[in-house]
């Protein structure tokens, strides 16, 4: 009778948490996914540090533009291959620096993003536009980042038009009528 009674309250005992085959599953299961899951992030990551770049860069760019509007004065904007930018007045004065705002490399930029572009300085005159009287400017850039298989990789191209128009666009994209077309 008392062994009856003991068995009967061992088998009605319910069951709390997990046992240790379902922790060992579960930490397997999730360790294949995630190792799965990896070079998409590092994809990802990587293109957004592409994006990140070139939007600074076009910012920048529209920075200078608007300063040199502003100030009715040529504004320089300078490049550099590591993402970094800067712009400051063409001619120092008391009211016009030299050095109006940079941007450094290390401001969330990667070592592993280049940036190439046609020429790395571009003139703006008080009325927006690129300077005419500089014979060669800045007119296109690319970013890339070399973490990225090519195949997966989305370069971008900033372009800065002859009236001062800097965009954004995607060298990859050819439909016809796309905005991110070049």
């Amino acid at each position: 009778m008392l062994a009856d009674l003991l068995f009967g309250k061992l088998l009605t005992v319910t069951q709390r948490g997990f046992t240790l085959v379902e922790l060992v599953v579960t930490v397997v299961v999730l360790m294949a996914v995630s190792m799965l899951a990896v070079p998409a992030f590092q994809t990802a990551i990587g293109n957004a540090q592409i994006r990140t770049v070139a939007e600074s860069i076009h910012n920048g760019l529209q920075q200078a533009r608007m300063e040199a509007i502003k100030r009715n004065a040529k504004i320089k904007f300078t490049l550099a291959t590591s993402s970094a930018w800067q712009f400051g007045c063409e001619t120092e004065t008391t009211s016009c620096p030299a050095l109006i705002s940079q941007k450094s490399a290390s401001e969330g930029a990667s070592g592993n993003i280049a940036v190439t572009a046609d020429y790395y300085t571009a003139v703006f005159t008080g009325f927006g536009t690129r300077d005419p009287a500089t014979d060669a400017g800045l007119s296109r850039v690319d970013v890339s980042n070399a973490q990225v298989n090519e195949q997966e990789r989305r370069q971008l191209r900033i372009l800065l038009a002859a009236g001062g128009y800097a965009r954004v666009c995607d060298p990859a994209v050819t439909t016809a009528g796309d905005a991110r077309t070049c």
